[in-house]
């Protein structure tokens, strides 16, 4: 039953996770935990160098504490867009999130393309702007809008230069998404 569920859409669900997971990197690299931590959820804040859990679903702060391996911190796609937290065991405390980007997760590259973007770029790179709604590999758009992964990756490179997408490495894999630039370009009519 679950690779009838899931497999189908496995391959965007992990680019999701991926992305968050490069992205949450990038934040502790550049700020420490205060940056990490600013936007992960709107219930979690870094204050004097703790976790707290704060927000209408908590009667009052409540500190994280970690366990003695430390943090960990979990990204999720299929679940809660709470953060729950598995207390302190013997090894860790575990914080699970939503992802960044899982709100677009069903419906990236279900729109069609407004005609005034297809007239600009084209269909191909239309639709490319819009399936990158949702982090995406090269393979996985090639499969989805069904074109080769080289005309993929040249419609890609002309998107990346003109800054509508934006790509990053997870692992052997490059994930693309539709930059902020890209997204305005697709809300206008």
């Amino acid at each position: 039953m679950q690779r009838r569920l899931i497999a189908p859409h496995w391959p965007r669900v992990r680019a999701v996770l991926d992305a968050d997971v490069t992205y949450r990197a990038r934040q502790l690299a550049a700020g420490g935990a205060a940056r990490l931590f600013a936007d992960l959820h709107p219930d979690l804040h870094w204050h004097d160098g703790r976790l707290r859990l704060e927000g209408s679903r908590w009667r009052s702060g409540l500190a994280v504490d970690r366990g003695p391996g430390g943090l960990v911190l979990m990204p999720v796609a299929l679940g809660t867009p709470y953060v729950l937290i598995k207390k302190r065991t013997s090894t860790q405390t575990t914080v699970r999130y939503p992802a960044r980007g899982v709100g677009t997760l069903w419906t990236a590259g279900t729109r069609t393309p407004a005609g005034s973007t297809v007239r600009l770029l084209g269909r191909v790179r239309a639709g490319l702007l819009e399936a990158l709604r949702s982090p995406a590999t090269t393979t996985d758009l090639a499969r989805a809008l069904g074109v080769t992964p080289s005309a993929v990756s040249q419609h890609l490179r002309v998107l990346r230069e003109s800054g509508l997408v934006a790509c990053e490495r997870s692992g052997r894999h490059v994930l693309y998404v539709t930059t902020a630039l890209g997204l305005s370009l697709l809300a206008n009519p």
